[in-house]
């Protein structure tokens, strides 16, 4: 006799996106307060929560548990309270149906104080190292899975299945979607193709040709436009009236952060990385990189001696040795070829200098950013970016402020050259670029 019973894999298949986030968030939390968080795999993006870290998250959380039926929840890094820091998540989201409520943020998850994290498999996007917050008292903490875009640190070889990292990709959410792709085309939902479309439109510039999208972002979008709820064709996606007004509203969401003070620029985009000098005493130096979509000239003389007093209110928070503010932004009156704005950046940081180590972090780290032909870091005037000698920073931190000439380097090629400046043990690290 025929059973009536639906399968499961069938009945998970069905479920909209924003159903799946929605009983999937709450299994899991119901799973943690009994004691059977292990059970599940916990699948997050980088600690910046960036559209590409949320949107690769949720894909691969959805491919892991809809296709490979492993119970797998999406992750946000952000507090819940930091949300509306990013108006283009948000603007993405509710295309794709999706209620922040239905969101797992990290503040979300039942943990007593000084308790490990409660789930032991963890599957990484768009970043490929787990970080202490989920591996501290850890001590089966395991990485499952990984796909990413940045620098590969050559971890997890043996774990991570399947492990995917393919430095020059414009976004991870492409690399996501080559795995739907690849084990279920016909079951990828509207809502979830509409989101890594956003994705990848942000992360490459709206697919412009000549612009940071490359084949695998141009076939991935080729892949997603027709199943996802956009009026678009795959074929000249940049030019699709319906990709281009998406591209210009997340773009614009992305930029407009001029009500935003310090404090809330400084850690809406921001990557933190625990360093291990080899030169120095001490076993740990932090660093924190915050990028900003905003003009110096336009920020410090708007906050005045609050741009200092906040900057480094933040360093003491998280305890940093240095700060690196990465500031990328379209230069009014200059326009480029395609009609916007000139692409400029620049970078500030706040070093402290307090002590011999201090001292010498600083001076590999000037040495190092200014030596770097990737970057080619031209020195700026404080006058030029409207402020006052360093910034009105006091004795204790030192303060410099460049001009990047390569405005295509992003913060994925000035982390890893920050990290091979302070945990080498050469003492020129001009050589090699660096």
């Amino acid at each position: 006799m025929e059973s009536d019973a639906l399968d499961p894999a069938a009945a998970s298949a069905s479920r909209s996106l924003p159903d799946f986030l929605r009983e999937t968030k709450r299994e899991y939390i119901d799973a943690v307060k009994a004691g059977k968080g292990g059970e599940w795999t916990v699948a997050m993006g980088n600690e910046a929560g960036d559209l590409d870290s949320a949107a690769s998250a949720i894909a691969y959380a959805w491919y892991a548990g809809t296709i490979r039926h492993s119970p797998t929840v999406p992750l946000v890094q952000t507090p819940r309270s930091d949300l509306h820091l990013r108006a283009e998540n948000e603007h993405a989201l509710a295309l794709a149906n999706v209620d922040a409520h239905d969101l797992l943020c990290v503040d979300d998850v039942p943990q007593a104080p000084s308790a490990p994290f409660p789930s032991t498999r963890f599957a990484l996007v768009d970043h490929n190292r787990l970080a202490q917050l989920f591996s501290v008292d850890n001590p089966v903490a395991r990485v499952v899975a990984i796909v990413d875009h940045h620098e590969d640190e050559g971890l997890y070889r043996g774990e991570a299945h399947p492990r995917i990292v393919v430095k020059g990709v414009g976004s991870c959410a492409s690399l996501v979607t080559q795995l739907l792709e690849e084990h279920c085309p016909e079951r990828v939902p509207p809502e979830l193709a509409t989101l890594l479309l956003a994705a990848i439109l942000v992360d490459t510039g709206g697919l412009v040709p000549g612009g940071k999208a490359v084949d695998a972002d141009h076939r991935a979008a080729a892949f997603l436009a027709p199943r996802s709820t956009l009026s678009a064709t795959s074929s000249s996606l940049h030019a699709s009236p319906a990709i281009r007004t998406l591209a210009d509203t997340l773009q614009h969401k992305k930029a407009s952060v001029a009500h935003l003070g310090t404090r809330d620029l400084l850690r809406r985009d921001y990557k933190e990385y625990a360093l291990a000098p080899s030169w120095a005493p001490t076993p740990v130096l932090r660093v924190g990189l915050a990028s900003v979509p905003l003009a110096l000239g336009v920020w410090l003389p708007r906050e005045g001696g609050a741009f200092a007093d906040a900057a480094q209110a933040w360093m003491d928070e998280r305890g940093l040795a240095a700060l690196g503010v990465l500031t990328s932004f379209r230069e009014a009156g200059k326009a480029n070829g395609h009609g916007h704005g000139k692409h400029r950046r620049e970078q500030l940081w706040t070093i402290r200098v307090r002590d011999d180590g201090e001292r010498e972090l600083a001076t590999r780290l000037v040495r190092g950013l200014e030596g770097s032909a990737e970057l080619a870091l031209k020195e700026r005037r404080w006058a030029k970016v409207g402020a006052e000698e360093d910034a009105g920073f006091g004795p204790g931190i030192e303060v410099r402020v460049w001009k990047q000439k390569n405005a295509h380097a992003t913060r994925k090629a000035t982390a890893p050259l920050v990290k091979a400046i302070v945990e080498g043990s050469g003492s020129d690290n001009r050589q090699s670029g660096l």
